[in-house]
């Protein structure tokens, strides 16, 4: 009688708790990581881009040599610790620092940063967003096609992703890749019909550059095309989807009203320079021109468009926190619960800097 009672105790939990993490999924956000290695460039080709070569041989190399597998060991840990264990890793372009040189050196850039996403240790597959630096300097379009693409497939297990505009469903949850960059065809065409013609309950839009501008460069999609940038809005929107983006090297969260409904967009940044840095210089909660106003040193002769964008678009923000912290996110989905909360953690800490509910903002 014990011994069923115990046999039967032991199935009703495993089965209880085997419910609720089916009900719950977590992923592993990350932003710019601009992994380089000396060897994957043509030296005398980047010496004559002064900027780019300090860049190269004073940071991103020594960050990738300095941090990188070490940070993918704080990630795996995270990943496989976390309960349930995360479903898959949500990365946001710019995962190279591209700037090979020459089309032989770009496919052994490409085909070494793949490999040792291959070889971070984390425990589930890779949806990697293109970015700009993936995609620049001779022969780096050429080399994503042929060795970002089949890996894509591979650690999706999808043969049909034939571009950087696919999408990927898991549970209750689909993350739609955007490339604007996309020369073959529309790409707000393929991203709306991604975004609609799937039954999941919550939708998420993977793109490189940030759909609202949230710092004094004021980057974002479509900036100069009106039309094109209405129709983005209105596409996210009247699909619920929460933008995920990276490309200004910040954190940043904000909400966006517009009148086919709200837009939440957070933005990752996982370059670590510092694995120490764990509490950010400083916050900015103000949305508006004074985010270019407090930076006027940076290209002053585009300052006044620039303020121009921002004041048009602080009418609609509701919500805005930025901060120059680098790190990594897990977005957690509660299917049961109907809540999506997001926490973001600093360079290699073990506590998480910022911690909020997504529906809640999305209200």
């Amino acid at each position: 009688m014990t011994t069923k009672f115990n046999i039967f105790t032991t199935l009703f939990l495993f089965f209880a708790v085997s419910g609720s993490f089916a009900q719950k999924q977590n992923f592993l956000v990350l932003g710019d990581m601009h992994h380089d290695r000396l060897e994957y460039h043509d030296m005398e080709w980047l010496s004559k881009k002064p900027d780019d070569l300090r860049q190269v041989t004073k940071e991103y190399t020594i960050f990738t040599k300095e941090n990188w597998e070490d940070f993918c060991a704080i990630l795996a840990k995270r990943a496989s610790t976390t309960k349930p264990p995360v479903s898959a890793v949500l990365q946001l372009g710019d995962i190279s620092e591209g700037l090979a040189g020459n089309p032989q050196k770009a496919v052994e850039m490409a085909k070494g940063v793949m490999a040792d996403v291959e070889k971070s240790g984390i425990p589930a597959p890779w949806v990697i967003t293109k970015g700009n630096h993936d995609i620049t300097g001779p022969g780096a379009e050429e080399a994503f096609k042929e060795i970002y693409i089949p890996t894509f497939q591979k650690q999706l297990n999808d043969p049909s992703i034939t571009s950087a505009n696919y999408a990927y469903k898991t549970g209750d949850a689909l993350f739609v890749c955007f490339d604007p960059w996309d020369r073959e065809g529309d790409p707000l065409q393929k991203l709306e019909n991604n975004l609609k013609n799937n039954d999941a309950k919550y939708k998420f839009v993977m793109v490189h550059e940030p759909v609202i501008p949230v710092n004094e460069r004021c980057w974002h999609l479509y900036r100069t095309d009106n039309t094109k940038r209405e129709k983005l809005l209105k596409i996210i929107a009247e699909n619920n989807a929460i933008v995920l983006c990276a490309h200004l090297h910040i954190y940043a969260v904000v909400k966006r009203d517009t009148q086919y409904g709200p837009i939440v967009q957070i933005l990752v940044n996982s370059v670590v320079k510092d694995r120490n840095l764990l509490e950010p210089k400083k916050v900015i909660t103000e949305y508006g021109s004074s985010l270019a106003k407090n930076v006027p040193q940076w290209e002053p002769k585009s300052l006044e468009q620039r303020i121009k964008w921002l004041d048009d678009e602080a009418v609609n923000v509701t919500y805005f926190k930025q901060t120059d912290l680098p790190g990594y996110g897990i977005l957690t989905i509660d299917s049961k619960k109907d809540n999506i909360t997001f926490s973001y953690y600093p360079a290699f800490g073990k506590k998480p800097f910022d911690t909020f509910s997504v529906t809640k903002l999305m209200k």
